[in-house]
């Protein structure tokens, strides 16, 4: 097949034909203008407008295919926008409003009770006797981080076990494993929040770290109520291998969960635990079988790391409590220390010579 070859004058020769624009007649939109106005109204009220356009959508159903189209676009935009303005709207109210039921000034729990377990017991408690009476002394700690839209402390991510020290007038001890009140942060804050069995937070501060021990101490103010409570304390020499513990914590978050184990070793203030621990039991307490404080929950040996560990748990002695030595005191801790010394001091010195006049008048 021959080429056909078009020269540039012949190119240069065509005329094109301009043809007349037509302009097509504009059709009405099918929706009126009326409701628009009414439809937009809606935008406030998504649950309302979600309704709304679901009975749209059948009842137009038999309509023209542009009828349809035009309602379904603008159904919508409509509910995009709604959906923009109440999440707005629900952000808003949830920063600058008052939090909802999770957090309170105070712990009623604690208010409302005047009524603690006498401690120690007189004779060696069970299991289910353990639970009963000292499971109310355990508290959930988490430290607390500010919300960057109301300004307004809230629970962290990770929290711990604490354990109740003292309660009087004022308000409340609890002890607990410094780095629990310390997670996530730079072991200088004092802020942070304590939570009993009804799960409502409270604010408290921290008021003393040890410096070499993994404890601290925090305080709460009592708001209304009357009760005196000083938990005993079994110093580190008063500590047996082999004597009986139970310890009440919050593993893997279920919450106030009791273990039961014994005292494998005792090494200085180093007390190793038989009695199964994960995270969550942190700070929590290891009683014996009178309700004395035995220790304070520290660690687990982690497998991840050593593979060979098989239940190796440790807690730190609570003879720290009765030694004023070696701790880090903010505002009045020290003084609540003390006092909490005092108390611990006079109910031990009672309860010897209660046991001293009965084996007085058993020899007579």
């Amino acid at each position: 097949m021959d080429k056909v070859v078009i020269s540039p004058d012949e190119l240069a020769e065509i005329r094109v034909q301009p043809q007349e624009l037509r302009i097509e007649a504009k059709l009405p939109s099918p929706i009126p203008i009326w409701a628009k106005v009414a439809m937009s109204a809606l935008v406030l009220v998504l649950p309302l407008l979600c309704l709304v356009a679901i009975i749209l959508r059948v009842a137009f159903r038999t309509q023209p295919p542009r009828t349809r189209y035009a309602w379904t676009g603008f159904l919508c935009t409509l509910l995009v926008v709604s959906g923009l303005i109440n999440s707005v709207a629900t952000v808003f109210v949830l920063s600058v409003g008052p939090l909802p039921a999770i957090m309170s000034s105070g712990l009623s729990e604690l208010d409302e009770k005047s009524d603690f377990p006498a401690l120690p017991a007189k004779s060696k408690m069970s299991a289910t006797q353990v639970s009963e009476q000292l499971r109310p002394l355990v508290a959930v700690i988490t430290p607390a981080r500010r919300n960057w839209f109301s300004h307004q402390d809230v629970p962290s991510a990770g929290f711990g076990a604490g354990v109740l020290l003292r309660a009087n007038s004022a308000g409340y001890l609890f002890a607990t494993a410094k780095h629990v009140a310390d997670l996530g942060g730079d072991g200088k804050s004092r802020k942070v929040l304590v939570s009993m069995a009804s799960g409502v937070w409270a604010n408290a501060e921290v008021i003393a770290r040890h410096t070499t021990k993994d404890l601290a101490l925090i305080w709460m103010p009592r708001l209304s109520g009357e009760g005196e409570f000083a938990q005993p304390i079994s110093d580190h020499g008063d500590v047996l291998q082999g004597e009986s513990i139970y310890v009440i914590g919050h593993p893997e978050g279920l919450k106030f969960a009791l273990s039961s184990g014994i005292v494998s070793r005792v090494d200085n203030d180093t007390l190793q635990i038989s009695a199964p621990i994960s995270p969550g039991n942190s700070g929590g307490p290891v009683y014996d079988d009178a309700g004395k404080l035995v220790g304070i929950v520290s660690y687990t040996m982690d497998k991840s790391i050593n593979p060979n560990a098989e239940n190796l748990n440790f807690a730190v002695g609570a003879g720290a409590f009765v030694h004023e030595s070696g701790w880090e005191f903010l505002g009045n801790g020290r003084a609540r220390l003390l006092e909490f010394q005092k108390a611990s001091v006079s109910k031990d010195q009672i309860k010897g010579s209660q046991e001293t006049g009965s084996v007085q008048s058993t020899s007579h």
